[in-house]
């Protein structure tokens, strides 16, 4: 009887790690993403550029201007969806993290690319990323299957999720 009660013990432990909100101590990836996710509330200034930058290892005097109007990407109306006209339509991706839980990276928007990509042509900087949770739930795998067949797939928390919850 013991036996049971301790394993009936142990798996209500394991199930309480599971859903438990992401503790500092036992996820500090998650809290590091989440702060740099939040990164993109603050308003548009050269101070919240260079703090994004500075995540990266660069700043904005340090940046390689002629390389990234090299590899500037005009955005289309109806085809990108961060297209804003007049004021985002030329973007540039900065640098890329990876590390073991997440991935994030950061671009640069200006609205005109007649004068290219510079420190006073910046109109908008965005973090996009995203934190495996390493949480799987069963998810079916086509919907008009028959038999019914599923398949384990891992939750991802990305920067959206963590402005539309926060």
């Amino acid at each position: 009887m013991k036996k049971i009660f301790y394993g009936f013990l142990i798996l209500m432990g394991l199930g309480i790690f599971y859903y438990t909100p992401y503790s500092f101590y036992l996820e500090p990836s998650f809290w590091q993403f989440r702060k740099m996710c939040k990164l993109n509330e603050l308003p548009n200034t050269e101070e919240k550029y260079n703090k994004i930058l500075r995540y990266f290892d660069t700043d904005l005097e340090s940046l390689d201007w002629e390389e990234l109007n090299g590899r500037a990407l005009k955005l289309t109306k109806g085809f990108n969806l961060d297209y804003i006209e007049g004021r985002l339509e030329y973007r540039v991706k900065v640098a890329t993290i990876q590390k073991r839980r997440y991935d994030i990276s950061v671009d640069l928007y200006t609205n005109t690319n007649n004068k290219g990509f510079s420190k006073e042509a910046i109109t908008h900087i965005e973090t996009y990323g995203s934190w495996k949770t390493r949480r799987y739930f069963l998810e079916r795998k086509y919907m008009t299957d028959f038999p019914f067949q599923a398949e384990w797939t891992e939750r991802d928390i990305s920067c959206t999720s963590i402005k539309k919850f926060n």
